[in-house]
C-alpha cells in the first residue's frame, strides 16, 4: 500500500511544524543560557579585579618636606 503523495505532503509539513517549534525553543534557551553565562562571568571577573593583593610593604609617602 503505497502512500498517495497529498498524505506524504502532509506529514512532511508536520514535521517540519515540529521542528520549527523545537528549533525555536532551543534558540530561545541558548540565548538564555548565553546571556546567564556572560552575568557570571562578568561577576567572577570584578571578583578578581576587587582583590588587592597584599605585598606585605607599605610605602609612606611625605608631603610636607617642601622639596
Amino acid at each position: 500500500m503505497a502512500l498517495e503523495n497529498a498524505e506524504v505532503l502532509e506529514n512532511l509539513r508536520t514535521q517540519l511544524k515540529d521542528v520549527t517549534t523545537q528549533l525555536n525553543t532551543l534558540t530561545e534557551t541558548r540565548m538564555r543560557l548565553l546571556g546567564a553565562v556572560e552575568v557570571l562571568e562578568q561577576i567572577e571577573q570584578s571578583k578578581k579585579e576587587d582583590v588587592v593583593p597584599e605585598t606585605g610593604t607599605v610605602e609612606v609617602v611625605d608631603n610636607e618636606g617642601g622639596e
